[in-house]
């Protein structure tokens, strides 16, 4: 039985975080992250307020990427509800990002441009989650219309080794996989996202 099934108390506290990508046009693909945080039961909070049942952080950031780089190209951000009116002003903190691509060392630069006092903590998890999901969604919308298969990047092939257990260097996935690039030596690159696009962290 898992965990929850053995608990009897009261279900306190959610925070979701929902990312869906959307195909804009040939090149580009439009990524709409949101979290919302509730609470379930009242409290006093850690200044001594008391704070009663609801949603109390409910955010939304849009960003417009280009597929073959993975460069943003344009962002928004909405903040439907936050705790605070001074968290309001938050809403361009993240504005800087417009150009950067989402590759290698993406998160240790947001990190830098949004954490601790100059961002939020909030929008900075959300901005987060969403970079490795934009890379799924680009993928995706580079190939979604070819109707058969095509040849294998041995780029993206290379990020792919060892980034997980199925992916592992010396797995069956990897093996066969290595068999097709092999047939093609000379291909053109047909990945949306550049060599290091796997590597977030």
């Amino acid at each position: 039985m898992s965990f929850p099934g053995q608990c009897n108390k009261e279900n306190i506290h959610n925070r979701n975080i929902d990312i869906s990508t959307y195909a804009w046009d040939a090149e580009h693909v439009l990524l709409v992250g949101e979290l919302k945080e509730q609470r379930y039961v009242g409290f006093i909070n850690h200044v001594g307020e008391r704070v009663e049942p609801e949603i109390y952080h409910h955010m939304r950031i849009e960003l417009l990427i280009y597929a073959k780089t993975m460069t943003i190209k344009d962002v928004a951000v909405f903040l439907p509800r936050v705790p605070r009116d001074d968290c309001s002003t938050m809403a361009t903190s993240i504005d800087h990002i417009k150009g950067l691509d989402i590759t290698r060392g993406f998160s240790a630069q947001i990190r830098k441009m949004a954490g601790g006092n100059k961002g939020c903590v909030h929008l900075k998890t959300l901005l987060l989650a969403m970079a490795p999901a934009a890379v799924q969604g680009a993928w995706i919308n580079n190939s979604w219309h070819k109707k058969e298969a095509y040849k294998p990047d041995p780029e993206i092939s290379k990020q792919l080794v060892d980034s997980c257990w199925t992916w592992r260097k010396n797995g069956p996935l990897v093996a066969s996989l290595s068999q097709k690039v092999d047939k093609y030596p000379d291909q053109e690159k047909t990945s949306p996202a550049d060599d290091e696009s796997m590597t977030f962290l």
